[in-house]
């Protein structure tokens, strides 16, 4: 039985599966940055650091972006 059977694959295979993910982790980080700004627009009276939203969903988008899509 072969336990490491995940180290048999090919790196297109890898990088397929990566990509894969990556695709799926950004359109679930999209939804939520949508859901939040549509949210944020509707409440009213709630005052937001827009700098300190921005930098935080740009940071957690670039961590997704360089895990995912850039190939090292």
């Amino acid at each position: 039985m072969n336990l490491m059977h995940w180290q048999a694959r090919t790196i297109d295979e890898l990088h397929g599966l990566k990509l894969f993910w990556g695709t799926i982790f950004a359109a679930v980080f999209l939804c939520l940055v949508l859901a939040f700004a549509i949210r944020a627009i509707r409440s009213r009276g709630v005052k937001y650091n827009w700098l300190a939203v921005l930098a935080s969903f740009s940071a957690i988008g670039l961590v997704i972006y360089l895990m995912f899509f850039v190939q090292v």
